[in-house]
């Protein structure tokens, strides 16, 4: 990820500035760049993401770089199904939570 952050147990890239709360755009270029470093993962014992998920689909596994597999940081199935709930219940047309950026305690002000 060059750089950017790592990869979360929501499966969310964090940052250390901005925790979750950023948004990724392309940009195409012929201009030679230089990577930065990868972030070592420093989500470490926080468990703030996994407790406040309200479809318990956080699997709440550590990593030092980044999940062999999405399976293995998080339900998809048991987050979807949530999120169907909530496109539903709340009556606002898309399926969206973000539960796990609100309590993510990088980037909170």
């Amino acid at each position: 990820m060059a750089g950017l952050g790592w990869q979360g147990k929501s499966l969310l890239i964090i940052n250390p500035k901005y925790g979750p709360r950023f948004r990724l755009v392309t940009i195409l270029t012929d201009m030679p760049l230089i990577p930065d470093h990868s972030i070592q993962n420093r989500c470490g014992n926080c468990a703030e993401c996994v407790k406040a998920c309200p479809a318990s689909a956080i699997r709440n596994s550590s990593t030092d770089s980044h999940y062999s597999t999405r399976d293995c940081a998080i339900d998809l199935k048991r987050c979807n199904e949530k999120l169907s709930e909530f496109k539903v219940r709340r009556n606002i047309g898309v399926g969206i939570c973000g539960v796990c950026i609100k309590v993510c305690p990088y980037g909170k002000r």
